[in-house]
């Protein structure tokens, strides 16, 4: 069943049947001028035939409506309440009318606790192929922001909508956004609108040349005066959809319906699409589409936004940052960041052609290739590294200022510490723009509780705690002239396979967390790939042990060094080291020292000069060295109890290892 207007009664069927047999309006000069002045400011551009369309001599309309209206198209989605208890979920339209905001109605989210249990879909549509295309969902975060009015007064509700796309692939501000203007003037009876909807949940529809105004507002009546009456083919779940001018210009929110009636014997019945009649309380359960409809009804725009700054400079009111932004915005005193004052669109472009009437901000994220991200708060639950893990406590190591010669600790929203939590390991990130890569790792292992995940597709993400510009992405990695492959591969830091055990969703949890950026290490794919004594070191400590179900702690990290050269404007490491501790059943602690050369992998490289530093006298060499050895190379220090612990008996500079043969190893 349709929302029905609370105004039907018949002087306003009345009206409504009028302006139906209404031609398009005169020619009054104010009101065109008026008319043509919007669409200028709206980004639409203007001509002859835009003078000519308002009067009604022609129907042409420029090009650009149906590329405007694809952009328009962008930034409405469906939504979908889940059912509760007694309640069977409904579906609805919205739009997005400014950063991170969303539109709709009332009836479609009533209350904060439906938006966080909604689901908002984008793209649910067909391509030019007939298929369906991909969609992208996202959750609604009413606790960024929610303002709205009652169902049974303008039926509009504004609610906040996630950063990143519910998969972290796909930034909200990739769909733009259509401004609300609040003036008035942008239509007038006789002319037409058009209106972009997801009719009973279906497929994005556009329902073009059936929306002619029929009545704009009410001088004598000053509750349907917020309101406006258009023909149209709207249905249920086009409860929220924008209703628009020619120039993409939103001049109401679609939320009820009028339907064709008729009295017979006295009884109130509802003309039907097939030309029957049906008495009216049993022809409101049909399907929209039964009903012969005499115009629908919008809130308009102008009306909307009264009503959301007034209920904003309510006292006791909390103004949200981003409802303040929209109230600014539309109150003309300061437009959203980066946009051109009036633009009815306002998103990337469709086509490169159209880049030059973008705004250059605009532009540049059109230009930005789409980052995957979590929201901040995905990190909520994320404990991290466990000193006390092993029966010996350890504690993360300490920079020194020798480490602190080759960059800074990155700062980390929400982390006193600027230590990046992740499920079961911890990461300390340097803040060298020239390196962008970790100055250490430190994860747990629990060899009892350890489980054999699948790989998955090697989706990397940006870890949003850290600015992305200090993390290498996939531009390090890509788009390189080797036969076959690129040269370098995206190397864990933290094993995948180390941090994942725990139940089945905290070992799916932690699998995906090493799929971060700041987890992530240029590897010679030679290195990566083919280096089974480094690849393996973790379990063959585990499964080599007198103990079962071992549990260790390793910290691994990249050696930084002043002779690093750049590849990409990149410091690439030559080496890397790893520390593994792990307590036998007595609780004594065993530690032991890696450190490994990827210099072997840098010759011959075919597209240009050598990337690193020179060739050591034994490269690619793989070495068991003594903890202390790993902390005049990095600058780090140890835990006192992690140094006592070395197992390592030999020269300073460390042991060549040609096999797993050769590793002096805790308790074997």
């Amino acid at each position: 069943m349709t929302e029905l207007s609370r105004f039907d009664d018949e002087a306003l069927r009345a009206e409504i049947a009028a302006g139906r047999g209404q031609p398009a309006p005169a020619a009054d000069p104010a009101a065109i001028v008026q008319q043509i002045v919007h669409r200028a400011q709206a980004g639409a551009g203007i001509d002859f035939d835009v003078y000519e369309a308002l009067i009604g001599r022609n129907d042409l309309v420029e090009t650009n409506y149906l590329e405007r209206g694809l952009m328009a198209a962008r930034a409405v989605c469906r939504i979908n309440v889940a059912a509760v208890a007694g309640d069977g979920g409904d579906w609805g339209t919205g739009f997005l009318i400014g950063p991170r905001l969303l539109l709709t109605n009332a009836h479609v989210l009533a209350s904060p606790a439906d938006a966080a249990r909604a689901t908002v879909e984008f793209g649910y549509e067909l391509d030019g192929t007939g298929r369906l295309k991909r969609t992208t969902r996202f959750r609604l975060t009413p606790e960024d922001g929610w303002i709205g009015s009652p169902r049974d007064a303008l039926d509009y509700t504004i609610v906040a909508i996630a950063a990143q796309s519910e998969d972290g692939t796909t930034p909200i501000d990739a769909f733009g956004y259509l401004r609300l203007d609040p003036r008035t003037g942008k239509t007038e009876v006789g002319q037409y609108v058009t209106v972009i909807q997801h009719p009973g949940s279906a497929t994005k529809r556009i329902s073009l040349r059936e929306n002619k105004v029929v009545k704009y507002g009410d001088d004598h009546h000053g509750e349907r005066d917020d309101f406006l009456w258009y023909s149209s083919d709207t249905a249920p779940g086009s409860s929220g959809a924008p209703v628009s001018t020619d120039a993409w210009q939103v001049v109401c929110l679609h939320h009820a319906g009028v339907p064709q009636r008729r009295t017979i014997d006295g009884a109130e019945h509802w003309l039907l699409a097939d030309g029957t009649t049906l008495p009216a309380a049993i022809a409101r359960d049909l399907p929209a589409e039964r009903v012969r409809w005499l115009a629908n009804e919008g809130v308009r725009t102008s009306r909307l936004i009264a009503d959301v700054q007034a209920r904003a400079a309510a006292p006791g009111f909390t103004l949200s940052p981003l409802i303040d932004d929209l109230v600014q915005d539309a109150g003309g005193t300061r437009p959203f960041a980066g946009t051109i004052p009036g633009q009815s669109i306002v998103g990337p472009p469709l086509f490169p052609v159209a880049a030059a009437a973008v705004a250059p901000v605009v532009l540049e994220a059109a230009r930005r290739p789409a980052r995957r991200t979590h929201p901040i708060d995905y990190f909520d639950d994320r404990e991290g590294y466990d000193a006390d893990f092993l029966r010996v406590p350890i504690a993360l190591p300490t920079l020194t200022d020798d480490a602190l010669r080759f960059g800074t600790v990155a700062p980390v929203a929400g982390a006193d510490d600027d230590v990046l939590r992740y499920r079961h390991f911890s990461i300390l990130f340097n803040g060298d723009p020239a390196r962008k890569i970790a100055f250490y790792t430190a994860v747990n292992i629990d060899g009892a509780r350890w489980t054999n995940l699948d790989r998955g597709n090697d989706s990397w993400f940006y870890d949003a705690r850290i600015p992305p510009e200090l993390q290498n992405g996939d531009e390090l990695y890509g788009s390189e002239p080797v036969p076959s492959k690129n040269y370098f591969d995206r190397g864990h830091l933290v094993r995948r396979l180390d941090p994942v055990w725990g139940t089945a969703a905290e070992a799916q949890q932690a699998n995906d967390d090493t799929f971060h950026w700041t987890n992530c290490s240029p590897q010679y794919w030679g290195f990566n790939q083919g280096q089974d004594l480094w690849q393996g070191l973790e379990n063959f400590i585990l499964y080599n042990t007198d103990e079962e179900d071992v549990r260790a702690s390793v910290f691994t990290g990249p050696l930084l060094r002043d002779d690093d050269e750049a590849h990409r404007g990149i410091l690439i490491p030559q080496y890397f080291w790893k520390v593994i501790a792990v307590t036998d059943a007595a609780g004594t602690l065993f530690a032991s020292a890696y450190l490994v050369s990827q210099q072997a992998y840098a010759r011959d490289i075919p597209f240009e000069r050598l990337p690193i530093g020179p060739n050591s006298s034994e490269p690619g060499e793989n070495f068991q060295v003594p903890v202390t050895r790993i902390e005049a190379e990095t600058g780090l220090r140890f835990a006192d109890a992690l140094r006592a612990a070395d197992v390592y008996e030999g020269a300073a500079g460390g042991r060549r290892l040609r096999s797993y043969a050769d590793i002096r190893h805790p308790r074997r």
